[in-house]
C-alpha cells in the first residue's frame, strides 16, 4: 500500500495548473498578436522584447513557439500530477519517476531560457520568470515525491522479510 503523503502531489497539481494558466496567456498572445493587447509586464522587464526575439521559438529562428511548448508541458504535468493522486504507476512505469524526469527536462529548459534572457537579450519577462519559478518548485516537489516513493517501496520489500524473521 502506498503510504506517501498526498500534499506534494496536490501541490504539484496546483503548480502545474498555475504554469498552464501562465503559459495559456502567452500562447493566446502568440496565436493572436494583432488582436490582443500588448503583454502586461511589471515595473521591471520588457516582455514584448523577449517574446519578439528569435529565442521565443525553439530551436531559435525557425522552431516551435516556446509558449506552446510551455502550454503542452504544463498540461502534461497537470494530468500526470492529478493521476498520481490516484495511482503510483502507469503500466510498469513509476509515476513519481515520470514526474521527476519531465520536471527535470522542464527545469533544464527554463534554465536555458532564463540564461538567454540574462546573458543574450539582457531583458526580462515576468511571465517567463513565473514559469521558471514554477518549474523549480515543481521539480523540488517531484524529487521529494520520488524519494518518498522509493522509501515506501523499500519499506514494503522489507516487510515480508521482517514478518518471516519473527
Amino acid at each position: 500500500m502506498d503510504e506517501r503523503p498526498e500534499w506534494p502531489r496536490m501541490a504539484m497539481a496546483f503548480l502545474a495548473l498555475g504554469g498552464l494558466i501562465n503559459s495559456s496567456y502567452l500562447t493566446i498572445h502568440r496565436l493572436r498578436p494583432t488582436q490582443s493587447a500588448p503583454l502586461v509586464c511589471g515595473v521591471v522587464g520588457n516582455c514584448e522584447a523577449v517574446q519578439a526575439s528569435k529565442y521565443s521559438v525553439f530551436p531559435p529562428t525557425n522552431g516551435i513557439p516556446v509558449a506552446y511548448i510551455g502550454f503542452v508541458g504544463f498540461l502534461l504535468l497537470l494530468v500526470l500530477s492529478v493521476l498520481s493522486l490516484q495511482r503510483s504507476q502507469i503500466g510498469r512505469f513509476s509515476l513519481p519517476m515520470i514526474n521527476l524526469v519531465l520536471a527535470s527536462g522542464g527545469l533544464a529548459f527554463s534554465a536555458y531560457l532564463t540564461a538567454i534572457e540574462a546573458w543574450v537579450l539582457h531583458e526580462w519577462c515576468q511571465w517567463c520568470i513565473i514559469s521558471a519559478v514554477v518549474a523549480v518548485l515543481f521539480w523540488a516537489l517531484a524529487g521529494f515525491d520520488w524519494w518518498q516513493a522509493r522509501r515506501s517501496t523499500a519499506a514494503e520489500q522489507l516487510e515480508p522479510a521482517n514478518a518471516t524473521a519473527v
